[in-house]
């Protein structure tokens, strides 16, 4: 190989892009010229659609994956009165542990991917999440979750901890000592019911 095709091949490379350090993140250099992402990269409840429910639909009938339901209620910050009108956005991995795109995607889904979704509590401050089970990142480096982020009525959208799964085996003493528990305990126990759908429950508190 010469000296003048090593000096074309770096200049033809010049324009080359890698992937996002958050895994299954991705960004076209040339779409983020004319489209650039939202600056919050966990962020989402500004693209929720209107007219939502208490519970919400993540993965349809066509997602490969076992199907899994997340129940429970969203309490105010004293932890005894629950809180209605409460936005959740929702997003996960899929059955491989990415976040599956389309290519259509608007907004933070082309981060987050399909798999999200978004949902209002009801006047109990219950709420629902009909999905299927998410797997960890390929790489092996955190253990399967669920993001999650709440919004208030006229509040601003926060992170809480994610959803994760007791059991799991990337669930480890260390990891689960860097829970802050931010809106409640995050790791939810699963069980199946007799359907073969896999069920928890987590509740969430608010903090002012």
């Amino acid at each position: 190989m010469n000296l003048r095709f090593l000096i074309v091949f770096a200049l033809l490379c010049t324009g080359c892009h890698s992937s996002d350090s958050h895994e299954g993140y991705a960004q076209d250099s040339e779409a983020a010229v004319t489209d650039p992402l939202p600056a919050c990269q966990w962020c989402g409840a500004d693209e929720a659609p209107d007219n939502l429910r208490w519970d919400m639909t993540i993965a349809g009938p066509d997602e490969p994956g076992e199907r899994l339901a997340i129940t429970g209620t969203v309490y105010e910050s004293g932890g005894t009165r629950p809180a209605s009108g409460v936005l959740l956005y929702a997003y996960h991995t899929n059955a491989e542990g990415i976040y599956p795109k389309r290519g259509d995607e608007t907004g933070n889904g082309r981060r987050h991917g399909y798999l999200r979704s978004w949902l209002r509590t009801n006047a109990q401050g219950q709420y629902r999440i009909r999905t299927i089970r998410p797997a960890a990142y390929p790489s092996g480096t955190e253990p399967a979750h669920i993001h999650v982020t709440v919004q208030e009525p006229d509040g601003q959208e926060d992170w809480i901890d994610s959803i994760v799964f007791d059991g799991d085996s990337l669930l480890t003493p260390a990891v689960r000592a860097g829970f802050d528990n931010r809106g409640g305990p995050g790791i939810v126990t699963l069980r199946r019911n007799a359907q073969g759908v896999w069920q928890g429950r987590r509740d969430i508190l608010l903090e002012r």
